[in-house]
Order: structure tokens, then sequence, then C-alpha cells
């Protein structure tokens, strides 16, 4: 019976870790096995990464005590086994732990601690001496864990909350020897008959297990665990390994007499710039695998736990998830993919069009609205795209905080005295969402609806033209920005529809897609002496000014700063000029929310 309840704690460790139940029935299992003892910053055994990974100690408090216990658990009841019957009698016990918890230097310490309390000549007569004794060694690795990985916590957690990341490791050594002086107190009143241990290990067992399910709960596990599958599955990559690992498979397999390496390396990434462009390129098919896997996920999360405080989270990574494409132009020029979701697709209107309808008043909400005017502004129906931004822009009025507010207040209160300690954030923190940037583009697209309705196109120069003849297929919201094509379709949009309403806008947009900095600085200036009153005049100084920095003339760039804040002050962008002359960092269009 012990072996059993202690074989569910083993399990229950971790699945704490990885969400899976039985580590010995998955595939990489005996890989896992041999990472972890190397004992170095791999995640299932640095306690430091133990701690913020995948759920955060100060994201959940609780996950303090859960864990504090659990290590008590898993320490002291091996000890206490040999010392009321017999060392061997501890050896399955250890063997959970370090092939069931995957914790296998644990494990190891646990051996030497049980020979230390229990055999000769290190055996005491007073067996709560031989038990503290037996902690010895514990205490020793945890020690010397936390010191391997608190390398982790540099630059990810305040000085002052370090005490949340040592906390579980002296409660695990204090609930330890109390379990040693309850379990033995009760063996010498029964007179050492067995089942002595047997009630505490169900209560040390279910402790953790109840505050987790009660105060935790299922669904945050599984949530932190697909969060840490979206990181991974977008994460950059340097391409360049694998482009040379093609280039020496090519080169060893060309035929006598071979080509230089650098004529087989030039060919070879001709064609992956040729692939790129379709679904055989490997990075693209990845991509559609991992979007495909993700959605999975989301869904399975979401029929599972359908009243979690984090659906609307699962929906907003779905969402991100579809529209995640790889930027080609950033490959050809640095071999990196990137991954970018600034443009959002049709297929994930539905998802979308969900979050704004279930998080009207949330964060979510404002960010999905902006996302649907984007697709409607795609589709033509630009009134729509309108009301939605008119509503993004008057709910982050009434929010009067931006994010800041909204975001870090807590949403689970306990209550009493240690309310304000086991308090945790709101759903939507984890997902670093820069609400300045969706304010921001809000504001852009507003701005730009509004002001260029034309007179002769009406909104067509937006989108697809009503016209169904003519060669022309897109409108300025069809267009991503990423392409290296962009500024090819804006001159043909220029050409199109001559002298409409739009086009200062349009010339802005091929002056920004221009990556050669004095080129970029003189189509600036000439969009500004072009259209000096148009409505596209407050960002072309915007630009103008971050442009000139860039180039080192810092007077010149505060003056097309202050002149924006003179002129304009009303515009959004001469708040963005603000944050430049305070020393603050503007926020960026170029990336995705």
């Amino acid at each position: 019976m012990n072996a059993v309840l202690f074989a569910g704690l083993g399990c229950f460790a971790y699945w704490l870790r990885s969400g899976e139940v039985f580590a010995p029935a998955l595939a990489g299992y005996q890989q896992e096995l041999t990472q972890t003892l190397k004992f170095g910053q791999y995640s299932s055994v640095t306690l430091a990464v133990f701690l913020l990974d995948p759920i955060n100690v100060l994201d959940v408090p609780m996950q303090v005590p859960i864990v504090g216990l659990l290590m008590a658990a898993l320490i002291s009841i091996p000890i206490l086994v040999a010392i009321l019957y017999r060392f061997w009698t501890s050896v399955p016990f250890i063997v959970v732990v370090g092939f069931l918890a995957v914790m296998p230097w644990l494990a190891i310490t646990l051996l030497g601690s049980c020979l230390l309390a229990s055999v000769r000549p290190f055996r005491t007569r007073f067996r709560f001496v031989s038990a503290l004794l037996g902690l010895v060694p514990a205490v020793a690795y945890l020690v010397l864990a936390w010191r391997g990985g608190s390398a982790a916590l540099a630059g990810n957690v305040d000085p002052i909350d370090r005490i949340k990341f040592m906390a579980p490791w002296a409660l695990a050594i204090v609930a330890a020897a109390l379990v040693f002086a309850i379990v033995l107190a009760i063996a010498k009143v029964v007179n050492y008959r067995p089942g002595a241990i047997t009630p505490l290990l169900a209560l040390m067992f279910g402790l953790p297990v109840a505050l987790f399910e009660f105060h935790v709960g299922r669904d945050e596990l599984h949530y932190r665990l697909l969060e840490t599958l979206y990181e991974n599955h977008f994460a950059d990559v340097d391409a360049s390994v694998d482009l040379d690992r093609h280039v020496q498979r090519a080169w060893e397999r060309h035929p006598s007499p071979r080509r230089s390496r650098q004529e087989v390396y030039e060919i070879e990434e001709q064609k992956w710039q040729f692939e790129l462009a379709g679904e055989s390129w490997p990075y693209e098919s990845e991509l559609a695998r991992h979007c495909a896997a993700l959605t999975r996920r989301c869904d399975w999360f979401r029929k599972c736990f359908p009243d979690s405080r984090y659906s609307l989270n699962t929906l907003f990574i779905k969402a991100r998830a579809l529209d995640m494409r790889v930027d080609a132009s950033e490959f050809r020029r640095t071999a990196w993919i990137r991954f970018y979701d600034s443009f959002p697709n049709q297929a994930s209107r539905d998802t979308w069009r969900m979050i704004a309808e279930n998080g009207a008043d949330s964060v979510l909400g404002s960010v999905a609205k902006v996302r649907l005017a984007h697709l409607d502004a795609q589709a033509g129906n630009i009134e729509r795209a309108i009301t939605k931004l008119e509503q993004v822009l008057a709910e982050n009025e009434v929010r009067s905080g931006g994010l800041g507010k909204s975001l870090y207040v807590a949403a689970d209160s306990t209550g009493g005295m240690l309310g304000g300690v086991l308090d945790r954030p709101a759903p939507e923190t984890s997902l670093n969402i820069n609400f300045d940037q969706v304010l921001l583009e809000a504001h852009r697209l507003y701005d730009l609806f509004v002001s260029n309705r034309d007179p002769l196109y009406g909104y067509d120069p937006f989108s697809r033209p009503r016209r169904q003849a003519g060669p022309l297929w897109f409108g300025l919201m069809n267009l991503v920005p990423q392409d290296e094509k962009y500024a090819d379709h804006l001159r043909e949009l220029k050409t199109y529809y001559p002298n409409c309403q739009l086009e200062d806008n349009l010339d802005l947009e091929i002056a920004k897609a221009t990556l050669s900095l004095p080129l970029k600085i003189e189509r600036l200036e000439a969009c500004l002496e072009r259209y000096p009153r148009r409505d596209s005049a407050p960002e072309v100084l915007f630009h103008l000014g971050g442009a000139l920095k860039a180039k080192g003339q810092s007077l010149q760039s505060r003056e097309m700063f202050a002149r924006l804040v003179t002129e304009y002050p009303e515009s959004v962008w001469a708040q963005q000029a603000t944050r430049h002359a305070t020393g603050l960092t503007p926020v960026s269009l170029t990336k995705a929310d």
C-alpha cells in the first residue's frame, strides 16, 4: 500500500512538470532521463527552473506550499521506510523518485540518506536523530540544485521575489523533519508494528494534490504548457545552419569534377529562395503543422475546461497561430526564420469574433476588434471597420489606464490575511500584449479610413475594386508590408487610382518600406514637401524624425519632432514624438502585437 501511494506521488511530481502522468510510457523517456542526469540547466532537475516552468510561482503563489509539501514527502518517506523496516525496503521508493518522478539525482541522494539513517555504524539508538542525519544529504542536494539553477533567475525575477523561490525548499526541510517526528511518535505508540507510515503518507499525497486541484487547477498546468508550445513553435530560427548542412550534402553528392563549394552554396540558396514562396519549403510545411497542432490543442483545452479563466487566452493563441506567417524577405537578407502575425488571415476571423464577443470589455476583446477591423477592411467593408475601431478607442478612454491597470489587477483574490500574497494576476498578463501598440494601430487605421474616402473611387483603393474588369485584384489593406513586392504593389495602386485621396499615404508606405536609410529620408522629405497638410503629414514627420535620429542627425530629428508636436498636438504621432523627447522608446508597428 505504501509503495502504491508513493508511486502515485512520484507520478504527480512528474505530471506537475510535464502534464504527462506516466513518464516511462513516453517516447523520449530514456533521452530525458539521460539529459536529467547531466545536472545542468535542464528544467526537470534544476530547482530554480522547476519553479519557473511550466507554472511560475510568481504567477501562482500557491505553488510554494504544493511543491514544498511534495518535496517533503519525496524526501522523508524513503528515509522513514529505511529506519522503521530495513534498508532494502526503501529501494522501491528510491526507484520511484528516480524513474517515475524522473529526479535521478534526488534518488541517488536518497540512497545515501537511507544508508546514513539505517545502516551501522551511522545508525543511532535514537531514530529521530538518525532521520535528521539522513536528511543532511537531501538538504545538500536542495542547496546545490538551487545554486546550479539560480542563474536561470537572473534578469527574470525581482530580488525581492526571490524569497518565493527559496520558500518551497525551506518548507520541504521543515515539513520533512515534522513528518519524521509524527511518524516515529506514532510508530513508538503502536510498538513499531507495520502501518505507521500509511496514514501520514496518504495525507502527504492527498494534501498537495488537493491544494493543486482546488486552488490552482489542472487548466493552469495545461494552459502553461500550451503557452510554452506556442513559444517553442514560433521562436526565431537561424536557418544558416540547415542551409550549410544542405550545401555540404549537395556538394558531397555532386559528381566529379565537383563545383566549388561556393558555387554549390549559391545554387542551394537560390533553390531555398525559390521554394520559399510555396508550401514545399520545409519551414512553410513545418509552420502549417505547428499551426494545426496548436489549433487542436486549443480546441481540446476549451472542450476539457470550458469554464477556465484561460478560455479567452486559448482562443487568442489559436487566432495568432492562424495569422502566423514566415518573413521571407528577412530570410533572404539574414538567413533567419522569423515569424509575424501582424497581418490577420481570413481563416482566423471566427476565432477573433468569438474573442470580441466573449471578452468585450477586456484587453483581448480590444485586440480582437482591431484585427476584425483589419479583416473587414480587407473585405471592403470600411464602414464596419470604422465602427469597430471607434469602439476600441472609446473603451480605452473608459479604461483610463491602458494595459498597465487592466492586466495587473488581481483576478483571483483569496481574501483574508494572505489575500495579497496569494492573489494571481489577470489571465492575459502572461500573453505580454503590447496594448500601446494595439492602440497606436487602432488610431492609425481609424485616421486612415476616416480621412481618405475618395469622392471618385470611394473606398476602392483600400480593398479589391468593385469593378470586376481590370488587372488589379488588391487594395492597400490586402497588401502585406513584409512582402518584398509591397512597394511595387503600392506603385500599381497609384497608377490604377491616379490622384486619389489615398495617394499621400501610398507614398508614405513606399518610403517606410525602403531599406536604404538615405533613400528613405529622401522619400519622406519628398512626401512632406508634396503633401504638407494632408492627413499623412503627422506620421511622415514622425518617421522622418526617427530616420534622421538613426542616421545620427539629432538636431534635425528634434526639429521634426518639435514641429510635429507644435503643428499636430492632438495627433497620436505627437504623443509618440513626446516619448522620443523624454527618452522613452516609442511604440513600433513593425512587429506583431
